[in-house]
């Protein structure tokens, strides 16, 4: 199959080895969305949520009541105490706990979200890469074929006494020279079937895992400044610093708190054998005087918590605004490449080779200069798959830097 019939979207099944079943090949988004949450990736990004809202779960406890029995004897004279004693969390510190944790579960969640996205986009960039080096291995074994076809022909031409001996070698010789290449094209697509089997779960048998066609549809692209404006809106890593930073605040009013006492209330049933043994109540309030610990640390940690978080959200901010650009303008610039080549280069490498092979024929060029057209021309398309696959990382780059989609 010829590049330029790949470049159009031809619907053809192709094997990648003999051994692999025929398939109807994976398009990009399927292959993205084939991407498991139940992937061990997946699982561990969830994990870390699962992790924060522990946390949660622990700010929202309330304090166990305490038992208290005792026995008290002097001078003749015993005693029996039987006590429950409460801890009454009324100066608001533990619903400023429960805040500060259910803000950092929400930046885990918005952190798992962006992992989430991020290993969709991997997952994207492994078909591109699965894509770009089968069409390597499709371009390489036409052009193999073609030189077979020739030496043939030279090997015929040669036993009629048409061709001296020199011309098969020497096709024979860049034959050899071609399925080096393809040799080195199969492993770097069997790898990159392993890695996108990868992304799946259950994982299926690399082998049967085809890649179609990329697809050269242009996606107008958004100007810079919407681009930029839909990043610091839409990012969920920058998003998650906003709630790192809520959660800080809560934990230093909260920690503030601390130097309010929460009274413990006591009340029990003292019981004297004085007598008749009389019975009697007890009732106490007690409370902690922040005298040393006024949980300095604890608003210390939790101002340092959101100079961080300010500081990092901040940086990214920055970095947004600058990577935006610079990734925008490279898409452009890859774009505008690869229709350039497509349009001017490829036509002009299919008519050197069609005209070195009527001069061949008609005695007027040699066999290297032909076999020099054969190159350049798989050459031009080779390297329009390279341009090709550029495009398509620099696109998925930008996709992950806004959060806008850019491929179909």
């Amino acid at each position: 199959m010829r590049l330029s019939v790949y470049l159009c979207m031809c619907p053809l099944v192709f094997s990648f080895s003999s051994g692999a079943s025929a398939q109807q090949p994976l398009s990009e988004a399927e292959a993205v969305e084939r991407v498991s949450l139940e992937s061990p990736r997946a699982r561990a990004i969830r994990a870390q949520v699962d992790l924060a809202r522990a946390d949660v779960a622990a700010a929202r406890r309330f304090p166990n009541p305490r038992v208290t029995v005792s026995r008290e004897a002097v001078a003749g004279v015993a005693e029996d105490f039987l006590l429950f004693a409460q801890t009454l969390p009324v100066t608001g510190r533990r619903g400023l706990q429960v805040s500060s944790a259910a803000a950092a579960v929400q930046a885990s969640e918005l952190r798992a979200g962006d992992l989430e996205r991020r290993l969709r986009a991997d997952a994207r960039g492994a078909f591109v890469e699965l894509s770009a080096q089968a069409t390597r291995e499709q371009e390489l074994v036409a052009v193999l074929d073609d030189l077979k076809s020739l030496a043939t022909v030279l090997a015929r031409r040669e036993q009629a006494g048409d061709a001296a001996g020199f011309d098969r070698l020497r096709a024979e010789r860049e034959a050899l020279d071609i399925e080096a290449e393809l040799s080195d094209a199969r492993a770097l697509r069997a790898r990159a079937q392993g890695v996108l089997a990868s992304y799946f779960f259950p994982t299926p048998d690399p082998s049967t895992l085809r890649a179609a066609p990329l697809a050269i549809d242009r996606r107008a692209l958004p100007p810079a400044p919407e681009l930029v404006a839909h990043a610091e809106t839409a990012r969920p890593d920058l998003l998650a610093f906003e709630r790192d930073i809520e959660a800080a605040r809560f934990a230093a009013r909260g920690a503030a708190r601390s130097v309010v006492p929460e009274p413990e209330i006591v009340a029990g049933l003292k019981t004297s054998d004085v007598g008749a043994g009389d019975r009697g109540g007890v009732l106490s309030l007690l409370a902690n005087i922040p005298l040393f610990d006024r949980a300095q640390p604890e608003r210390l940690r939790a101002v340092a918590r959101e100079l961080l978080a300010t500081a990092e959200r901040d940086a990214l901010r920055a970095e947004i605004g600058a990577t935006v650009l610079a990734l925008r303008s490279a898409v452009e610039q890859r774009r505008a490449s690869a229709d350039a080549y497509r349009r001017e280069a490829l036509p002009r490498a299919a008519d050197l080779r069609r005209i070195a092979q009527v001069s061949y024929d008609a005695g007027e060029r040699g066999i290297l200069e032909l076999l020099d057209a054969y190159r350049s021309a798989s050459n031009a398309r080779l390297r329009l798959v390279d341009l090709e696959t550029d495009v398509a990382r620099s696109e998925i780059d930008l996709e992950v830097a806004t959060a806008v989609e850019i491929r179909k």
